[in-house]
């Protein structure tokens, strides 16, 4: 009767401790050496590598084996040498590829260390567990991947590249970034704009950046940068960055050199410029043409409106033409202008005195009977000027006197 009950307490107490291993998400199991057979196992296994128990059963360790990946046979082999002279409690870890429940390679780190000794001392049973690192080992991979490239882009990107804490200490600078201030790899990190560059300079910096980290968002700048043979200017785009790891209030920046750019804008405003100008010297000189006809006779035919500017021109080029020529008569002709108020009467007064005064004769001509009467009627003082009719008659005025 005793007996009895200790057996189904014996199996009550078995049957829980598996529902504790069963329950367990890492593989474990005992193997045993000598038969080569799984002694004990948790429902782990069977779920991690697709086996059914029955299959566990009947190949015991050759079933674990054939899912192996063939590569790792080799290390496996070893790790059960170095088992064969473990101590107590020694644990043997490694890492094996194996075919998984659905067929896709999967990676096991794994821990094994002697469960039980024969008569002799030699590692009968061995303790297996395992754990699936499968994502994590991806998820490493990624992570490597990721750093490696970011690396290379560092070293060899020709833009500035460069990260900053919420104290404007590097956290990631670029080589191109390391070459333009001279320090060698790695020697900016930790430190801040001040180690670099003149106070005024840094100052501007930190102002940006403080910007950045109060608004949240990117900024687009233009930053002027000290170098050996000149400034230079850049184009940057600053920018709050966030995340696991990162420090509170980092800040992130890629900054191009478009030195040669706002030369090259400079280069073209100014040839814009002097296009300009020239065209405002043709302009002048159509609205305003000055033609020397004969020695020491220059015309002047005006057409359309005036205005201040206009006629300010006409006295201007109407004085160099006769002081450039040695001109001696000045012929004015109004045929072409459509209407003369005090401003125009005033201006040809001017031109006549102006002439006048550098020894010359001014000649109006193509005065139309509408023109006479307002000129009458602003009782215009033309003395000083000699009137025509038509221009040929006062070309053969100026000619016969010269």
């Amino acid at each position: 009767m005793n007996e009895t009950r200790a057996k189904e307490q014996q199996d009550a107490l078995s049957a829980r401790t598996q529902r504790m291993l069963d329950a367990a998400p890492a593989i474990l199991c005992v193997v045993g050496l000598d038969e080569r057979r799984l002694i004990a196992h948790n429902a782990a296994l069977a779920r991690s590598l697709g086996c059914t128990d029955e299959e566990l059963s009947i190949r015991g360790v050759d079933a674990l084996l054939g899912r192996i990946h063939p590569d790792d046979m080799a290390g496996l082999a070893a790790s059960a040498e170095r088992l064969k002279g473990a101590r107590d409690g020694e644990v043997i870890e490694g890492e094996l590829r194996a075919r998984g429940r659905e067929g896709d390679e999967r990676i096991f780190a794994v821990r094994a260390e002697v469960f039980a000794r024969s008569e002799d001392g030699g590692a009968r049973e061995i303790f297996l567990s395992a754990e699936d690192v499968t994502e994590r080992k991806r998820r490493e991979q990624r992570l490597h991947r990721s750093e490696a490239l970011l690396a290379t882009f560092c070293d060899h990107a020709p833009i500035l590249m460069y990260a900053k804490d919420g104290e404007g200490a590097f956290l990631l600078v670029s080589r191109s970034v390391e070459t333009l201030v001279g320090a060698t790899p790695g020697s900016m990190l930790g430190k801040t704009d001040s180690d670099f560059f003149p106070a005024e300079v840094a100052s501007i910096y930190k102002d940006v950046d403080d910007l950045v980290r109060r608004n949240g968002a990117p900024l687009e700048a233009e930053d002027p940068v000290p170098d050996a043979r000149g400034e230079k200017t850049f184009y940057s785009i600053k920018f709050p960055v966030w995340g696991e790891g990162i420090p509170e209030g980092a800040v992130a920046g890629i900054s191009v050199d478009i030195t040669r750019v706002k030369a090259a804008e400079r280069e073209r405003e100014a040839a814009r410029d002097e296009l300009i100008a020239a065209q405002q010297d043709t302009i002048r000189e159509l609205v305003t043409p000055l033609l020397p006809i004969a020695e020491g006779v220059l015309v002047m035919p005006l057409i359309g409106f005036f205005d201040g500017a206009r006629a300010s021109r006409i006295i201007e080029t109407l004085l160099e033409g006769v002081e450039r020529h040695s001109a001696r008569i000045a012929i004015i002709d109004i045929t072409g202008v459509k209407a003369v108020d005090v401003q125009v009467a005033e201006m040809l007064v001017h031109a006549a005195r102006a002439v006048g005064l550098l020894g010359a004769q001014v000649v109006l001509t193509g005065i139309q009977p509408a023109i006479a009467q307002t000129l009458i009627e602003l009782d215009v003082d033309l003395r000083g000027l000699v009137t025509a009719g038509t221009l040929r008659s006062g070309i053969a005025y100026a000619l016969k006197r010269t």
